[in-house]
């Protein structure tokens, strides 16, 4: 039970890809009450894209992907390898 937090994040990358493939409804409040797409917006689409290493494809979802994709590697990572026996 002490690793549960570490696979947390490939746990939700399952469900997200799951989602992703069988769901073809936006989940955005933002889309779904205005109209119009959120800086968000296409960000699940782009990890979908990255995952199956599709980079190009992942940049034309969502920008943002450049920025986000290594920040939360790195967030990911720290967590991982960040030694909690502190607590």
């Amino acid at each position: 039970m002490k690793y549960l937090k570490y696979f947390l994040p490939l746990l939700f990358i399952i469900v997200v890809e799951l989602l992703v493939k069988f769901s073809h409804k936006s989940i955005c409040l933002w889309k779904l009450i205005t109209g119009h797409e959120c800086f968000g917006c296409g960000i699940t689409r782009a990890f979908d894209a990255l995952f199956h290493l599709r980079f190009h494809q992942a940049f034309e979802f969502n920008h943002l992907i450049i920025l986000i994709a290594p920040l939360m590697l790195y967030l990911w990572l720290k967590l991982i390898l960040t030694d909690d026996t502190k607590n």
